[in-house]
């Protein structure tokens, strides 16, 4: 499965996590306010942290939706950033360009998608978002720390 997320731990404090969310696909959408999305990202995050891989496995057997409330009191997405995606405007927009510079301006040339590469590796254009959550147990990001970050295909 493919990407859909880059999410970097801002903070830890005690129960609360807040993560720095930057979209790598178009199909990743707005993030929304989901209990079961925030446990995905956490799991993702976890299974790639030291001495995590309990919590991980923990925090997985509650992401669904019957079960995320209870390991999940609150979650909060602030600070959106170029959401919702539009990819149609994107993609006219570098078409528009790249035909100002006398260049391909097809899906499939080079030029296209050197341009369409940079919009998501450029952070001031790729759509991002702050997520906030809070646990009802802060045992369960321990293995946490600011700084960590991962890819996720988390969605939901």
């Amino acid at each position: 499965m493919s990407s859909l997320w880059n999410a970097k731990v801002e903070a830890v404090d005690g129960a609360r996590v807040t993560l720095r969310l930057t979209a790598v696909h178009p199909d990743a959408g707005d993030p929304p306010e989901s209990a079961v999305f925030a446990l995905r990202l956490l799991v993702d995050g976890l299974e790639r942290a030291a001495d995590a891989p309990a919590a991980a496995a923990r925090l997985d057997s509650l992401s669904t939706p019957e079960g995320a409330g209870q390991a999940v009191a609150d979650v909060s997405v602030t600070e959106r950033r170029n959401l919702p995606f539009d990819e149609r405007a994107a993609k006219h927009a570098i078409k528009t360009e790249l035909r100002e510079r006398g260049q391909d301006p097809a899906e499939t040339s080079d030029a296209f998608q050197a341009r369409w590469r940079d919009l998501w590796e450029d952070p001031r254009q790729a759509p991002s978002a702050r997520l906030t959550v809070h646990l009802r147990d802060a045992g369960a990001v321990a293995g946490l720390k600011p700084g960590h970050a991962w890819e996720s295909a988390a969605f939901g």
